[in-house]
């Protein structure tokens, strides 16, 4: 998805894809884990409900993907993604 700035590398592992995204600007600590879910609001409410703070409004590219940054108690960025290709 060149338009995007993103690739994506399948694994031997049944579900398991690694997501390449370009920065503009490399920075240290820029590796964001990725989850996956079916429903991405959904899986937001469920974290806001539980107190989990997200970095603004979910961002969603039609008919690619929807995401949403989050953060654990550390201050590590963590992602929500749909796939919205299917």
């Amino acid at each position: 998805m060149d338009d995007a700035g993103w690739s994506e590398l399948k694994t031997l592992t049944e579900g398991v894809t690694l997501g390449l995204g370009e920065q503009s600007e490399p920075s240290p600590g820029n590796t964001v884990p990725v989850f996956g879910v079916a429903d991405i609001a959904v899986a937001r409410g469920a974290l806001e409900k539980a107190g989990v703070k997200f970095d603004g409004p979910t961002e969603t590219i039609e008919g690619m993907v929807s995401t949403a940054t989050f953060y654990d108690p550390d201050g590590n960025a963590l992602m929500l993604a749909q796939d919205l290709s299917k």
